[in-house]
């Protein structure tokens, strides 16, 4: 490890000298506050896939729904599922590409909000993140370089509330509608005062009783940040904590007892889980010269909670950690002329201890292990601009560490220290045919090693992907048209097998030595006039898996879980008058198997689910958000597994996670 540190001082050192010594500049017209931001994410004439979401389009929509609710709404080859069926509360998770969020680099204002053991984010740890989000960038495929695990599917980077906006504000916002939702946040923003100073807060508290019985979600979260604006540099601490019990309800439910009772949960009434994580962030960032630009960021994270498996009303497991997570990164960018070079560092400690017990006995766990995960990585990217040509260069080396060993007290648990280096990397070149379109083409390579359910059951290797990604823009004054072409190779890939292990909500995963998934993913906006605007997004997919061993029996040529060939989203907009917005929007989602052997009875049905919403802004002070959704009652499912209700090996039939039927939300908003 020390070794990458040496190696960053080397790829930073000639940036430093290129400046020179002349300090004497202005930042009239720089928003030093996005240093961090635009050192993470990818650049509009980059040649990776990306999509940026804008503060306008996310608060269009937002109505304290779930972040992979919200994504699955505003970027295509995303699909969200829920536990207990709703947007709000309990738990949601979204695929990308096919790909489980575990795959997918989650990022706020670069650091990372991946566990690094199981490698998932919980945003129900977080309700109501999206209410403290200035933009969102979603890069699909392997992309650049970001902080936190592998970007293995694609990358989420979410950037906090700019806290340096000119005018005060204070917020209240009220959430209710179906399954008892109810939603109370209230947020204060000084903006930038005359010494500089910005600060910013939310709390929130949010109770679902949820779609399914006993689904129930009770939480609290607080988001604040607090930063101090010089000439050339600046200080950033941001804060979010949160606290959530919810009711348990991931077991898929067999089709008769939903045709029985839609509502049905077979995870126990009493099962209840208790979660609490926090993350605190101290950034800095300075021009060093107008053209070269540093930040630097600390961080730790923490969470622990218990979450219980009841086998009837006497005999509960319970299952619970404890995480510490103490983290930095830091960046040098270098921008001139036509030339942009930027590199980075990034080093983490990650502990982990899980446990086991029957309740109540709390105090004497049957079953206890220990995890330790270091990293320490650096890239450094290349952009050269050569007329109408950006070419583009991205080298990432990895160094990760991971020990899982024995609980010295019980002696349970399992010994494992591993290894891992990867070398990752993107190229391309963009191409610019005029101020209004361009095109782009890129390769790129990513490894990832396996998180500690992976070890447990075996999977001790790398996986790697091979991603081919091909794209045109084109912006107008009326809209914009992205159409990319990808082609994903995998090696080595642990991938879902479609069955939950024992009690639990983990998925199994083994290893298939070739797999590969294509496709074709488009973004379309169009201004029909004044009052009319259409979008569509939508994406065309194929997988395939070469060869999957299926106990003794090996199996060819068969497609991955939960990658349906297509998902499309189209919309329009009607602005009514300038305080009346009316918007109907469509998803269709074509069938995918929920299981790797492609049985054709274990599939999810394709389905269509139409929604619509009304906006009303009654002033500048008042405004009012309703969301219909499902408007035609369909009965639909976005996840499912093979049924073994008593976990004796046998298998009883699809399972399903239903979602619900018609329902509503309505937010009101109050400034002062």
């Amino acid at each position: 490890m020390r070794s990458l540190f040496f190696s960053f001082i080397i790829l930073s050192g000639p940036i430093i000298l290129l400046y020179g010594q002349n300090n004497a500049f202005s930042l009239d017209s720089i928003d030093i506050e996005e240093v961090v931001i635009m050192s993470t994410r990818a650049n509009a004439n980059d040649p990776v896939t990306i999509q940026n979401i804008s503060l306008q389009k996310i608060e269009n929509i937002y109505s304290g729904q779930d972040p992979s609710v919200l994504l699955q709404q505003l970027s295509p080859s995303i699909i969200s599922y829920s536990d207990a069926g709703t947007d709000i509360g309990n738990y949601a998770q979204f695929r990308m590409r096919g790909i489980s969020q575990s795959r997918i680099n989650i990022t706020l204002n670069g650091v990372p909000l991946n566990d690094m053991v199981d490698q998932g984010v919980y945003f129900s740890n977080f309700s109501d993140f999206g209410n403290s989000i200035e933009s969102i960038q979603v890069q699909r495929g392997v992309g650049a370089s970001n902080a936190g695990v592998a970007s293995y599917g694609g990358s989420v980077n979410f950037e906090s509330t700019n806290i340096f906006n000119e005018d005060a504000n204070t917020e209240l916002q009220f959430t209710t509608g179906s399954f008892g939702t109810l939603r109370t946040s209230a947020e204060v923003q000084t903006g930038k005062l005359d010494n500089g100073i910005g600060a910013y807060a939310r709390m929130t508290r949010t109770n679902v009783n949820g779609y399914k019985h006993h689904s129930s979600s009770d939480s609290y979260s607080f988001f604040g940040s607090i930063g101090l604006l010089g000439e050339k540099d600046v200080w950033k601490i941001t804060g979010l904590m949160g606290k959530t019990e919810n009711d348990q309800a991931y077991l898929p439910v067999l089709l008769k007892d939903i045709n029985r009772e839609p509502a049905t949960n077979y995870n126990h009434p009493n099962d209840t889980d208790d979660f609490e994580q926090e993350l605190i962030q101290l950034q800095y960032s300075r021009y060093l010269a107008p053209s070269t630009k540093f930040d630097a960021t600390i961080y730790y994270g923490g969470a622990r909670g218990v979450f219980p498996f009841a086998i009837d009303d006497k005999t509960q497991f319970v299952y619970g950690l404890s995480n510490n997570h103490y983290g930095m990164l830091s960046h040098l960018t270098f921008e001139k002329n036509n030339f942009i070079v930027k590199s980075g560092l990034q080093a983490y400690k990650f502990d982990r201890t899980n446990f086991e017990y029957l309740a109540p006995n709390v105090s004497n766990p049957y079953d206890r292990d220990h995890t330790n995960k270091n990293e320490v990585s650096v890239f450094s990217k290349l952009e050269y601009k050569l007329n109408d040509f950006s070419i583009y260069g991205d080298v990432n080396l990895r160094s990760v560490s991971m020990k899982l060993h024995k609980d010295k007290e019980l002696g349970t648990g399992i010994e494992s220290d591993k290894q891992w280096t990867f070398f990752n990397f993107v190229g391309g070149v963009n191409y610019k045919f005029n101020n209004a379109q361009s095109a782009y083409i890129s390769y790129g390579k990513t490894g990832r090693e396996p998180t500690r359910s992976d070890i447990r059951n075996g999977a001790l290797f790398g996986e790697y992907v091979f991603d081919l990604e091909l794209g045109w823009r084109l912006r107008t004054r009326q809209g914009k048209l992205n159409i990319n072409l990808f082609h994903m190779d995998f090696n080595n890939e642990i991938t879902q097998v479609g069955a939950l292990m024992e009690r639990s909500y983990i998925e199994v995963r083994k290893n298939v030595p070739y797999s590969r998934r294509s496709g074709l993913e488009l973004e379309f906006e169009y201004q029909l006039s004044g009052r009319y605007q259409f979008s569509f997004n939508g994406a065309y997919m194929t997988s395939n898996v070469d060869e999957f061993t299926n106990g003794t029996e090996v199996l060819k040529n068969v497609s991955h879980i939960f990658s349906p060939k297509w998902v499309m989203r189209p919309q329009v907009d009607f602005n009514i008058s300038d305080k009346l917005n009316f918007g109907l929007s469509g998803r269709h989602v074509s069938s995918s198997y929920m299981e790797l052997a492609n049985i054709s009875s274990f599939r999810l049905p394709a389905h269509t689910v139409l929604n619509t919403q009304i906006r009303l802004d009654f002033n500048k002070f008042v405004t009012v958000n309703l969301q219909v959704n499902n408007i035609l009652n369909t009965r639909y499912f976005t996840d499912g597994a093979p049924v073994d209700l008593d976990f004796d090996g046998s298998v009883e039939g699809p399972g399903y996670r239903i979602q619900p039927l018609r329902h509503f939300y309505v937010m009101c908003t109050l400034r002062l």
